[in-house]
C-alpha cells in the first residue's frame, strides 16, 4: 500500500474514532442512570433482583456471585433495566428530545433511482467510412481539402493516376474487339469494378474507345469527413487509408454508468439530456445497448442512445448531461428505509426500532439484511416489516447508550439473549412451557418445515464432521430463509417474525463465515436455539420435530439440537460421541 493510500486509511480510522468517542459521551450524559437505575439502591422484600458486573454489564444473574469473565463481586441491578432484554434500550421522554432522537414508519412502495448520467456525443460506428486505396497510384487533384467538409453521394473526392489502371482499360478495350470476347470482357469489367469504378465510368471508356489517364474516385454516400490522410500530389499503395466519412443524420450519444449503478440501467428505458452550450434544449432517447465490458480504468460501461440529427444539432464530441430514472425489476414492492437509519460495520447493517406497544420510549436494536442503495435510502431485503417505527435521526446516539449500558449495539452483537445465557455460564434451553403459541396458516408453516429440512442438511453434516458441507448447507439455508414470505401473518406475528428471522440470519451469517469445525458447532447452537424459538411459536405443518439434548458439549455445559427422528446421531461430537444424548422432548407436546 503507497503512503497516500496509507495516510487516507489511517484518516478514516481517526475520524470513525472520534465519532465513536462522540457518541459515547453523548450517550453517558443523556442515558446514564436512565436504562439501569442506582446499583446500590435498597431492594423491597418480594423484588426480583438481578446481578451484574461493573465491569461486564452483560452479565446478568438471578442471584450474587463472581463475575465469570473478571471475578469481581456482582451487583445488583433493579428498575426497568433489570427486567429488559438485553437487545432493549428504555429511555425517557426528555432523553428522546435532548437526543433529537425522530422515527419515521417503515412503508413499502416501488422504489425508483435517479441517475446522473455524463456523456458524449459520437458518431454512429455503423454510418462511418473509411475510404482506401483499391489500386496504387499518385493522387493528381483532391476535392476534397478540410475535415468536417460536407459530401453528397457520388460527389468527386479525388483524382488518381494509376498505371494498373490505365493497363485494365486497355485489356478492357481490347477484350471489346475481340470475336467471342464474352467471359474476357465480363473478367475486364469485374476487374475496374473491384478497383472503385462505376458501371457508368466503364461504360463511358467502352463508348469512346480511349484510355483515361485518370479516374475520379466517388463518396460511396452522404456525409461530413472526418479524417483526411492524404493530400495532393501523394503516392499511395493498395490499401492505405485515405478519408473517413460519417453519416451524422444519426449519431450516438455515450453515456458512462457506474459499476454500482448498473443494476438499475436496461435496455428499453428513457434517458433525458442536455447538451452543454444549448440552453433551454432537452432531448431524449432510449438505451438501446449496455456495454458488456467495464473499463479497467474509469470502472464504467457505456450506455448508448441512438438519436436522429437531422439538422445537425448534436456534434459529435459534445458533452451531455443525461438523466435516467429507473425502478427495480419485478412487479414487487420493496421496504425502503432512510440511509441514516442504518448503522453499517462492514458485515452487519443494524437499525433501531421503537416498541409500539411501550408507552414509554423503548427502543429494540435489530439486524437486518440491506437490498440495493437507492439514492439517500436503503431497500430492506428482511428485518423490518411495513407499519414499524424506526429511528432515523439519533440513531448514532442511541447506539452509543446501549454500549454504555452493556446492550446489544452495533459494536456488541453478541449480546442477545442466548449469548448472555452462555457467558453467564447457563445452558440454553428448549422450554415449551416458556413459549407463546402464534396462530400461523399452513401456508407459513409449509415453509418453515422446509427451512428445517435445510437445518438438518446442516446437521447430517456436522454428524459428518465435514466443515465443507456445513458451509455449504449453512448457504442454502440462508438463501431460503430470504424466500419465506409472511404476508399472511398477523401484524404482531409478522414483527416477532422479524426479530426471529433477524436471529436466524445472525446465526447463519456467523456460521458461513466460520472454516473451523468445532466452532462452527458452537455457531450451530445457537441457530438451533432461534430455530426452535421459531419452530415452537409458528409451528410446523405435517413435521415432527424433537428436541435432543447432549449432557457433555462445551465442557460438560451441555447443549440442544433439534432432529426429525427420536435416533440420537450427536452433531456436536459426529463419530467421536454419535450416540451421546437423549430426546428431552417434542415440539407442540
Amino acid at each position: 500500500m503507497n503512503s497516500k493510500a496509507m495516510n487516507w486509511k489511517l484518516k478514516q480510522w481517526a475520524g470513525g474514532a472520534v465519532l465513536v468517542a462522540v457518541g459515547l459521551f453523548l450517550g453517558w450524559i443523556l442515558f446514564a442512570g436512565s436504562g439501569t437505575g442506582d446499583a446500590t439502591h435498597s431492594h423491597d422484600d418480594g423484588a426480583v433482583t438481578v446481578w451484574t458486573c461493573s465491569m461486564h454489564p452483560q452479565i446478568r444473574q438471578q442471584e450474587a456471585g463472581l463475575c465469570p469473565i473478571c471475578a469481581m463481586d456482582l451487583i445488583p441491578l433493579e428498575g426497568d433495566g433489570a427486567t429488559d432484554s438485553p437487545g432493549a434500550l428504555r429511555m425517557t421522554e426528555e432523553a428522546v428530545h435532548a437526543a433529537s432522537i425522530r422515527t419515521a414508519v417503515v412503508e413499502s412502495g416501488m422504489p425508483f433511482m435517479e441517475l446522473r448520467l455524463p456523456g458524449k456525443v459520437q458518431p454512429d460506428e455503423s454510418r462511418r467510412t473509411e475510404m482506401t486505396a483499391r489500386v496504387s497510384g499518385r493522387v493528381e487533384q483532391l476535392f476534397i481539402n478540410t475535415t468536417g467538409q460536407q459530401v453528397r453521394k457520388g460527389q468527386r473526392l479525388m483524382s488518381v493516376y494509376s498505371p494498373e489502371l490505365v493497363a485494365a482499360q486497355q485489356e478492357l478495350l481490347e477484350a471489346k474487339h475481340m470475336q467471342g470476347n464474352g467471359s474476357y470482357l465480363a473478367a475486364a469489367r469485374r476487374k475496374l469494378r473491384f478497383w472503385d469504378l462505376t458501371d457508368e465510368q466503364i461504360r463511358g471508356i467502352e463508348e469512346s474507345g480511349e484510355v483515361r489517364r485518370t479516374f475520379d474516385l466517388l463518396a460511396p454516400h452522404s456525409g461530413t469527413v472526418l479524417t483526411r490522410h492524404i493530400s495532393t500530389g501523394d503516392y499511395v499503395r493498395e490499401g492505405q487509408a485515405l478519408l473517413e466519412l460519417a453519416d451524422l443524420s444519426r449519431v450516438w450519444v455515450q453515456f458512462d454508468a457506474y459499476e454500482r449503478d448498473l443494476a438499475w440501467v436496461r435496455e428499453g428505458m428513457t434517458v433525458r439530456f442536455t447538451v452543454s452550450g444549448q440552453t433551454g434544449s432537452e432531448y431524449s432517447g432510449r438505451v438501446s445497448f449496455i456495454d458488456p465490458v467495464i473499463d479497467a480504468e474509469s470502472r464504467v460501461a457505456r450506455v448508448r442512445v441512438e438519436m436522429p440529427n437531422p439538422a445537425g444539432k448534436l456534434k459529435p464530441e459534445m458533452f451531455v448531461s443525461g438523466l435516467l430514472k429507473s425502478m427495480l425489476p419485478g412487479a414487487d414492492e420493496h421496504l425502503v428505509v432512510p440511509s441514516s437509519a442504518v448503522l453499517w460495520t462492514g458485515t452487519r447493517s443494524v437499525v433501531w426500532v421503537r416498541d409500539p406497544e411501550k408507552s414509554e420510549p423503548v427502543f429494540h436494536y435489530r439486524e437486518v439484511e440491506l437490498g440495493a442503495e437507492v439514492g439517500d435510502s436503503y431497500i430492506i431485503e428482511s428485518g423490518l416489516v411495513e407499519g414499524e417505527h424506526i429511528v432515523v435521526n439519533g440513531v448514532f446516539t442511541l447506539d452509543a447508550a446501549a454500549q454504555l449500558q452493556g446492550k446489544a449495539s452495533m459494536m456488541n452483537a453478541a449480546l442477545d439473549s442466548e449469548a448472555g445465557a452462555r457467558a453467564n455460564g447457563k445452558t440454553m434451553s428448549m422450554d415449551m412451557e416458556s413459549i407463546t403459541r402464534i396462530d400461523a396458516p399452513l401456508a407459513f408453516q409449509k415453509q418453515l418445515k422446509a427451512m428445517f429440512l435445510k437445518y438438518e442438511e446442516i446437521s447430517a453434516a456436522l454428524v459428518a464432521s465435514n466443515a465443507a458441507e456445513v458451509t455449504q448447507a449453512v448457504a442454502a439455508m440462508r438463501e431460503f430463509l430470504g424466500e419465506v414470505r409472511s404476508s399472511r401473518l398477523s401484524r404482531s406475528a409478522t414483527l416477532r417474525w422479524a426479530e426471529l428471522q433477524s436471529q436466524l440470519r445472525r446465526s447463519l451469517t456467523e456460521m458461513r463465515s466460520i472454516r473451523d469445525l468445532e466452532k462452527q458447532r458452537a455457531a450451530y447452537e445457537h441457530l438451533s436455539t432461534a430455530l426452535f424459538s421459531t419452530l415452537a411459536e409458528f409451528g410446523v405443518e405435517d413435521q415432527d420435530v424433537f428436541t435432543a439434548y447432549c449432557p457433555m458439549a462445551f465442557d460438560d455445559k451441555g447443549a440442544y439440537w433439534l432432529t426429525s427422528k427420536k435416533e440420537i446421531r450427536n452433531p456436536y461430537f459426529g463419530d467421536a460421541m454419535l450416540k451421546c444424548g437423549v430426546i428431552k422432548g417434542k415440539i407442540g407436546q
